[in-house]
């Protein structure tokens, strides 16, 4: 088994699942990091400006792509020898991924390139300004947590790569759907990690904690969902003909599907965490913490909104055939099965929920 698009240098993220920061990177990365972060969240401000787009929006993302290229370039460390790395799930195979023990100019190394590579990509994209600021500022919010925010000074070690340059992938859509996916595993981890912080300031009392991640979090699984939608930039030939082929036998010896993704497995069990240890219901959490209620409750909505946009994105680009990893007996399509899931999900959340939905699944 090969990956879909081998010319793109395997991306190695970290075996711990942190892509936070524990040391402060070296001056110079750091001055990079803060103007590439600033670059993000003026574009992020102008996607979102009622004044409307233009040519505002157009200096913006030219801005910020600058600027995370730069980024990228002064961050680079000298690149791992990947050969005796295995990937742990065929879908890093097929994604060009694998893990292991990386330290922090590693991480940061690794985490700038591949937003690098999926703010350039998503320059030429048709996305929705919504979607693009939720991508956008959630690129933001993963620069904010490769710098500690508890002072930390020593520089992280790590072989600076001596005037490398990166790899500047191409525009076809095989190499969006791929590019686009690295960025969206990175999102799960920072999402699964935020979800597991406010767990645990749950579980300890802090509630500012709690408060502070479960925010985080929005922005991450916003983020996420943006990126899902960006990776499906593609018309439904060009998906049935350019991608889907390449995630099947004969391409690959099995059919890859997204739940076994062991990246979105983390962030699903922190959810599932959540909801066991914050089971109270949304009005009587309501009427004693009401900013916590609802910053729980945007989590919940972003989660199912997120499952949701995965029905239409599958809608687009599957229509009523079933996923390649149903047997042709199926009585369900793609479409079915995420609904199905969707709906499980909304149960489990609903008093949870200021607007829970009223949905139940018979025989369930």
């Amino acid at each position: 088994m090969s990956a879909a698009c081998p010319d793109i240098p395997i991306v190695v993220l970290p075996e711990n699942n942190s892509v936070r920061g524990r040391t402060r990177p070296a001056a110079p990365v750091g001055a990079a990091l803060t103007t590439a972060t600033d670059a993000l969240l003026r574009l992020h401000g102008e996607l979102l400006n009622p004044a409307g787009a233009g040519d505002a929006v157009r200096k913006a993302m030219d801005a910020a792509v600058e600027e995370t290229d730069r980024l990228a370039v002064e961050a680079m460390v000298v690149p791992m020898d990947t050969a005796a790395l295995k990937p742990i799930v065929p879908n890093h195979e097929y994604f060009g991924v694998r893990t292991a023990p990386v330290d922090d100019a590693r991480l940061v190394s690794e985490v700038t390139t591949i937003i690098a590579r999926t703010l350039r990509d998503l320059r030429d994209a048709r996305l929705d300004l919504n979607d693009q600021a939720y991508e956008v500022h959630a690129m933001a919010k993963i620069l904010e947590g490769l710098v500690p925010r508890d002072g930390a000074a020593a520089p992280a070690d790590g072989t600076p790569a001596g005037g490398q340059t990166p790899y500047v992938p191409g525009h076809d859509e095989l190499t969006r759907w791929v590019i686009t996916h690295h960025f969206y595993f990175v999102l799960n981890l920072a999402a699964a990690d935020a979800v597991s912080r406010a767990i645990t300031g749950l579980a300890d009392g802090d509630r500012d904690a709690a408060f502070d991640a479960l925010q985080e979090s929005i922005a991450y699984v916003r983020g996420f969902t943006a990126a899902m939608i960006h990776s499906g930039d593609m018309s439904a030939p060009c998906y049935d003909a350019k991608v889907r082929p390449t995630m099947q036998p004969p391409a690959v010896p099995v059919a890859l599907t997204g739940r076994t993704q062991p990246e979105h497995k983390a962030f699903r069990k922190a959810m599932r965490n959540l909801v066991k240890v914050s089971a109270q219901p949304f009005a009587e959490l309501a009427a004693t913490d009401p900013e916590l209620a609802l910053a729980r409750d945007a989590l919940l909505e972003a989660d199912l909104q997120d499952i949701e946009r995965h029905i239409s994105v599958t809608a687009g680009l599957v229509g009523d055939d079933r996923s390649i990893v149903q047997g042709e007996a199926s009585a369900e399509s793609a479409v079915g099965v995420l609904r199905t899931m969707r709906h499980s999900r909304a149960e489990l959340y609903r008093d949870l929920m200021r607007f829970g939905d009223t949905v139940t699944l018979i025989g369930a």
